[in-house]
């Protein structure tokens, strides 16, 4: 418990932050050189490989959501909502020696809908 603990902290305030706040030098800190983003979409799945790519793109998406940390499979993770309440991301996160090594993210709404989440904090 103590590590999953840590592990959020790690992600929630130092990943989450510096991608809300555009930070590029942290988020690469944080994050593994080999980093996978893999986005599964109404569209289809996407990847993206690499800390300088990965964080571009947190950057840009990090500066429009705000998520509350959750446990997703016993990973550290991040839930967002809409206004309205309606689920619009749900992120897991693979932390391997202090660095982010994977980051997954479902942003289907269809999917995100069947899915048991709590409510919008």
């Amino acid at each position: 418990m103590v590590r999953l603990i840590r592990l959020k902290k790690l992600v929630n305030a130092t990943f989450l932050a510096a991608a809300r706040e555009g930070r590029f030098e942290q988020l690469l800190q944080v994050l593994h050189p080999e980093v996978k983003f893999t986005v599964h979409t109404p569209n289809g799945t996407f990847v993206t490989l690499g800390a300088t790519e990965v964080a571009t793109r947190a950057r840009v998406a990090g500066s429009a959501a705000r998520g509350h940390a959750a446990t997703v499979n016993g990973r550290p993770g991040v839930i967002s909502w809409s206004k309205d309440g309606t689920p619009l991301s749900l992120l897991a996160f693979t932390v391997v020696d202090g660095h982010i090594t994977e980051v997954t993210a479902l942003v289907d709404p269809a999917k995100l809908a069947l899915m048991d989440l709590p409510d919008p904090v």
